[in-house]
């Protein structure tokens, strides 16, 4: 996949099918609009293309409202890759982005991609002020020569998925809920450091992570989690997010003990993919009541999750 940070200076020789949009979770709704793109363009001996921003337009239109991403903006594009396009256009957003009109930002666009078709979600807008309609788009796309296809909204179990359904279910713990709208486990990317040694004291040692900054985080409680290393080993593990309110510490961050592992990887990255919520983190009376409640929760975990 090429991918690009610009839209000027862009050679292609064939015709290009693009999927539009913010893209900000690669959520199943998202994956459905890419791999349509995708199987269409195939279909037509053309380009796939994903034309997307690598930053969320929030953090610039109005940084208070701007959500936690549900992903990085590598894994992003790595999720992006995966679904076999061809081009991304992963183009920071900017306020000369933010000022154009509906009619400049396709402009912008059709000056510079040789554009075949267009596929955007049915909730899709651009332009200032997301005045940009998709019928507006389809209307546009008669004059300049491209056709549009409007895919509706993906719902699962019920449920109309969407980045905002999503953050409210990781942010109420519920993970497995949310790993259904994703089509995987919520996952996060993080530098092993040292901490209190608290975890090896008590039986269960425990490898450290601060809470990456602007990522949506888990509420706070004990997870089932899979733990990759930077050699793409896996284990099963057992994750804490929170303030550890036993020993009243007010850092918050994420403490992961792996299962049937012993080995100190202070300094590595490892990516965690939690899997479902054990409990809500609790304040215990005593360090025993604590050891007894860990290995609970490990048990728990073993027989839940990796029997």
């Amino acid at each position: 996949m090429k991918v690009f940070t610009q839209i000027e200076n862009v050679r292609q020789h064939l015709p290009v099918y693009m999927a539009l949009g913010t893209f900000d979770g690669i959520h199943v709704g998202h994956q459905a609009i890419i791999a349509r793109t995708v199987e269409q363009a195939k279909r037509n001996n053309c380009l796939g293309a994903v034309f997307t921003f690598s930053n969320h337009p929030l953090s610039i239109i109005d940084i208070d409202r701007c959500p936690p991403l549900i992903v990085t903006n590598q894994d992003k594009v790595d999720l992006i890759a995966g679904l076999g396009v061809d081009m991304l256009f992963n183009v920071p957003f900017t306020i000369e982005l933010l000022r154009l009109t509906p009619e400049k930002f396709l402009e912008t666009i059709v000056n510079n991609i040789n554009l075949e078709h267009i596929i955007v979600g049915e909730n899709f807008t651009y332009g200032y002020r997301g005045e940009g309609t998709p019928a507006q788009l389809t209307a546009a796309g008669a004059n300049y020569g491209f056709s549009v296809d409007v895919v509706s909204m993906v719902g699962v179990a019920g449920v109309i998925v969407s980045s905002t359904t999503i953050r409210q279910l990781v942010a109420e713990g519920e993970v497995k809920q949310a790993a259904y709208l994703l089509g995987r486990p919520l996952a996060l990317n993080g530098i092993i450091m040292t901490g209190d040694q608290r975890g090896r004291k008590l039986g269960f040692p425990t490898a450290n992570l601060a809470i990456p900054q602007g990522l949506l985080v888990p509420a706070d409680g004990v997870y089932g989690v899979i733990v990759t290393d930077e050699a793409g080993r896996a284990y099963n593990g057992v994750a804490n997010i929170g303030n550890n309110p036993t020993f009243t510490r007010q850092t918050r961050r994420i403490e992961v003990h792996i299962l049937d592992f012993d080995r100190i990887i202070y300094g590595q990255q490892v990516n965690i993919q939690f899997i479902d919520r054990i409990r809500s983190e609790i304040a215990f009376s005593s360090v025993d009541q604590l050891k007894r409640q860990m290995k609970a929760d490990v048990e728990f975990a073993r027989r839940s999750y990796f029997s």
